[in-house]
């Protein structure tokens, strides 16, 4: 007997469906763990004590996991009120600092003890911010990499801490501290200031990094230009923001440099061995501040005759200055 064609896709489906009922009896239905690690969850809050005067206004954290060093860092960003982070069991560190900077740089992050803070390389005529021509580095610093000024960063990194899967979760306080310092130079009975059309600085002798983690400072040793106020008739205040200055190389000089530009064109920088005054300089630690105090620059009168003052001169003259305790 012949089947229609009709009639034999019935047959078909009705066969599909016999098949498919016989699939499904014989499946025993199971929950889905996509993740056979499980995980647990952590707390994080930022304590201040350390750095009450900060002006952080967002975190970074990095976890690492420390049964498992090859794996890379795991990122969170958090206001300043914290946040949850999800991590698997085993045993961790975290390092953090603050991500409200610009000019600041990272490297070094592949393990807890290694993030390091930098900044890129810049000039004195960036940091002083004339623009007449190349100027010179002080004496006896004049092979130094000049960098750019460090925007105030603060961090730390935890103590270990562990994890175990499905737990209650972990509540991980962080105490964020100095990782820079502001150097605060005055300079007081400055003669012939109302001559000067610039005035500028630098310091030598300064770290050129920070490690996050301890506070360490880096090896390399740069020098830091910045601008220069006058704040009377005689006076000139300048501050800066440095990594920091490294106590256990005393043989590292620190000159401070200023560089002035008289109204007749002619172009001074005086070179001042103050390695002294900053070993010797207490840190303010509730505000990381080191300040100095500096008697006496030499600036001249500019040169005038009879048609008023000479025209600009070429070149900068530079005068050593001697300054005791």
């Amino acid at each position: 007997m012949k089947h229609s064609p009709q009639s034999r896709r019935w047959v078909a489906r009705g066969s599909l469906l016999i098949m498919l009922c016989l699939l499904l009896t014989g499946c025993e239905y199971k929950d889905l763990c996509y993740d056979h690690h499980h995980s647990d969850k952590v707390f994080v809050t930022f304590d201040w004590r350390k750095a009450p005067q900060h002006t952080a206004t967002s975190m970074t954290v990095l976890f690492y996991n420390i049964d498992n060093p090859s794996q890379q860092p795991i990122r969170y960003d958090y206001p300043l009120s914290g946040g949850t982070a999800t991590l698997q069991p085993g045993r961790w560190r975290a390092v953090t600092y603050n991500n409200n900077t610009e000019a600041i740089r990272h490297r070094g992050q592949q393990w807890w003890t290694t993030p390091e803070a930098y900044t890129r390389q810049s000039s004195i005529e960036e940091g002083t911010q004339f623009t007449r021509g190349v100027m010179p580095q002080a004496n006896g610093a004049e092979q130094e990499q000049v960098i750019l000024e460090p925007d105030p960063i603060w961090g730390c990194v935890s103590e270990e801490f562990t994890l175990i899967a499905d737990g209650d979760g972990y509540n991980l306080v962080l105490y964020p501290e100095y990782r820079y310092t502001t150097l605060k130079v005055k300079i007081v009975n400055v003669p012939n200031l109302k001559y000067t059309e610039g005035i500028g600085g630098a310091i030598s002798g300064v770290a050129a990094s920070r490690f996050i983690s301890t506070g360490e400072m880096g090896q390399q040793m740069v020098t830091e230009a910045f601008t220069v106020q006058k704040t009377d008739e005689e006076t000139l205040e300048m501050s800066v923001n440095i990594f920091g200055r490294r106590t256990d190389a005393p043989d590292i000089a620190h000159y401070l440099t200023i560089y002035a530009i008289l109204a007749d064109g002619s172009k001074w920088y005086y070179t001042i061995d103050v390695t002294d005054k900053l070993q010797h300089a207490a840190i303010d630690d509730g505000n990381s501040t080191i300040s100095i105090e500096v008697d006496g620059l030499p600036i001249p009168k500019p040169i005038v005759n009879g048609s008023g003052f000479h025209p600009t001169i070429d070149g900068w003259q530079g005068v050593n200055i001697e300054v005791t305790m």
